[in-house]
């Protein structure tokens, strides 16, 4: 007996050990709003995929400056004869003599960009026939090799090297500047979903407390018909209200439960992980106090608006593609220009220095580079009425903004007034509560009208705080 009771005891401390612990992991897994918009920002999928494509474009920039680095290259290509007379590959293969077109065995070259447009490579070969002699002396003496220096002396343009890292460098400004503003715009998302969610709830509760009144109504009339003081159209009109009552809970619940699985997808959060979800937590206490304190006032509205142009990321990027489109348009320009490279070097072999100039013009192209340059310049016009568009469209956007925010301030009165006049009603139902001129039901029913006029004022004071974060974050103030 004994030894079951130590067991027993042993067997209760594991038990309540466990639950503590296991309470202890569930409200450690519990975050507050602050702590759930942190982890949205930095895990909600559509900012993921900004982040990916600005890692993609870094990944980009480091190879197109990792081609501008040493390049070393390594050529073999051996050869096996089988049968029959002996044959040079490379004539077969070629129109250029025997004595150019001797097959490269074994080829080495190095290649660095010093400077913009001023390259320089380094080859070391040795053919077919060099190999005659392996000591290590014959080997030395059969060496091929040249260092050789090219520089782009006109136009002075961008190689296809440069070119594809300043549109590489442009494309992650681009991105970096939409990944800020979205992160913000996040920010607010996540805050509206989250008041929604708070509201419907106290808008699921009412309904609740509606649907069992409208129960106990149907029970209290069904009751009555027993005594006989009842009718059945009473009861008629008793399970439609009932009817009603649960459809209005079941709507309610549904879009509640919408709501919370679409505000967790937005954050991304793990399954395990649950938010609290409070009436006013302090963080939306603050942001409710700054907002509270944003004034516009009417003149200094175009000033607040161009020093926001400067900011927007749409109105940013949009330069950025225009002063893409001027430099692509250059290199179209430079494109028709003659092109004159200069080349110089040495070469072992023969033990000579050689300088030699390069020039190349298209003289006739059929139109082809007129073409070019009149589509380029098209699109740059296209551009700045793209421009012009987007500021009229932001100003309209701004101008609504303001404009709710005003509508805002005047629903929140009107909320105010028709809440005060739901609680001179209440003081007046009350008496007659008091007095025994209506039921409890009609009571709770005044009750529940109240606390949905009080509910409306929340709301309301909600649509003001999300349209001034919007505001806020549009003039960047």
């Amino acid at each position: 007996m004994k030894t079951s009771k130590n067991t027993l005891i042993l067997f209760t401390i594991m038990i309540t050990t466990s639950i503590l612990l296991l309470s202890g992991a569930v409200q450690a897994k519990e975050i507050d709003l602050k702590e759930a918009i942190d982890w949205g920002i930095q895990n909600n999928y559509n900012l993921e995929e900004i982040r990916y494509s600005i890692e993609t474009l870094e990944r980009d920039l480091e190879i197109l400056d990792a081609n501008k680095s040493l390049q070393v290259n390594l050529d073999v290509t051996p050869i096996w004869g089988f049968g029959g007379e002996e044959s040079d590959v490379s004539n077969e293969n070629t129109n250029q003599s025997s004595t150019e077109n001797e097959t490269n065995l074994v080829k080495l070259k190095a290649e660095k960009t010093i400077a913009d447009d001023l390259n320089i490579s380094a080859e070391i070969s040795w053919n077919e026939n060099d190999f005659a002699d392996l000591s290590f002396e014959g080997i030395v003496d059969d060496i091929n090799a040249s260092i050789q220096l090219e520089k782009q002396i006109y136009p002075d343009s961008y190689t296809q090297n440069e070119q594809q890292i300043f549109q590489t460098e442009n494309n992650l400004k681009k991105k970096v500047e939409e990944l800020d503003w979205k992160e913000a715009e996040k920010q607010i998302d996540l805050i509206e979903s989250y008041l929604n969610i708070v509201r419907s709830t106290e808008e699921a509760n009412l309904a609740d407390k509606r649907l069992r009144l409208a129960t106990e109504e149907l029970e209290r009339v069904q009751q009555q018909i027993n005594l006989g003081e009842g009718g059945y159209q009473q009861e008629s009109e008793a399970k439609i209200a009932l009817m009603e009552a649960e459809n209005q809970f079941f709507n309610l619940q549904q879009n509640l439960d919408q709501q919370q699985k679409e505000w967790y997808l937005a954050l991304n959060l793990p399954e395990d992980i649950q938010v609290q979800f409070k009436k006013e937590p302090a963080y939306l206490e603050a942001l409710r106090s700054r907002m509270e304190q944003l004034s516009l006032e009417s003149e200094k509205q175009e000033i607040l608006f161009t020093q926001a142009l400067d900011k927007h990321y749409q109105i940013k990027t949009t330069y950025i593609d225009k002063e893409i489109l001027l430099k692509e348009t250059e290199w179209t320009e430079n494109e028709g220009k003659p092109q004159i490279n200069l080349y110089g070097g040495y070469d072992l072999s023969d033990n000579y220095w050689y300088a030699m100039l390069d020039l190349s013009w298209n003289l006739i192209d059929g139109g082809m580079q007129k073409l070019k340059e009149e589509e380029a310049e098209a699109t740059i016009i296209q551009k700045e009425k793209e421009l012009d568009q987007l500021i009229k469209t932001l100003q309209l956007e701004m101008n609504q903004l303001i404009s709710q925010d005003q509508y805002n301030q005047l629903n929140i009165q009107t909320k105010l007034a028709s809440l005060e006049k739901e609680q001179n009603a209440k003081e007046i139902v009350g008496k007659q509560y008091q007095d025994k001129f209506i039921s409890s039901t009609q009571w709770q029913n005044q009750l529940i009208t109240l606390a949905e006029k009080e509910l409306n004022l929340e709301k309301a004071k909600d649509t003001l705080l999300v349209n001034r974060l919007k505001l806020a974050h549009f003039l960047d103030i």
